[in-house]
């Protein structure tokens, strides 16, 4: 059974030379990009800025936590005031749309979803090596915060939580109910 402890020995030293998780860089911003979406439209930083918060929940197909709280994060989505919202980005989106797309009407998530983008997004998903992970960007494009790594137990406390921070840093009224 020496395969085994290869196997192991190998995940060890990738673990020692990369670490567990990658976060953002805490100056990441959203300057310049280009998004397609999953229904073919585009996402760009006028969408950011037309909100005082984005919530940006990056995810996979593989990922059995990103699938749990999808529900969670569908019903999130649709109690969020005007001036903040949430979109995911499938990073393993690999051209057949879909099984994202079921996946998303399974969950009863009708938001904006991200498959592809260029400059500045694709740096930032690019820098995340966990999913399930979501940032809040501020309406400049700015981080805000820190990144909520891993499926929450009550993903709708630990996001109002980040958001209300996000928004208090801002200056502006913090979310009801908090």
């Amino acid at each position: 059974m020496k395969t085994p402890r290869i196997l192991l020995g190998l995940a060890l030293v990738f673990l020692l030379f990369t670490g567990c998780e990658s976060a953002p860089p805490e100056d990441a911003v959203l300057a310049s990009f280009t998004a397609v979406t999953l229904d073919g439209g585009s996402f760009t930083k006028e969408d950011i800025q037309s909100k005082d918060v984005t919530i940006i929940n990056v995810w996979a197909t593989f990922c059995g936590p990103c699938l749990e709280e999808m529900p969670d994060l569908a019903a999130y989505a649709k109690t969020l005031p005007d001036n903040v919202q949430l979109i995911t980005v499938c990073a393993d989106y690999a051209g057949d749309a879909d099984p994202v797309r079921k996946i998303l009407q399974q969950a009863g998530y009708d938001g904006v979803t991200l498959i592809s983008g260029d400059g500045d997004m694709a740096a930032l998903v690019g820098s995340i090596q966990a999913v399930p992970t979501t940032v809040l960007i501020d309406s400049e494009g700015r981080l805000s915060g820190s990144p909520i790594v891993g499926g929450q137990p009550d993903l709708a406390d630990a996001f109002n939580k980040a958001v209300n921070q996000a928004l208090k840093e801002q200056g502006k009224a913090e979310l009801s109910g908090e």
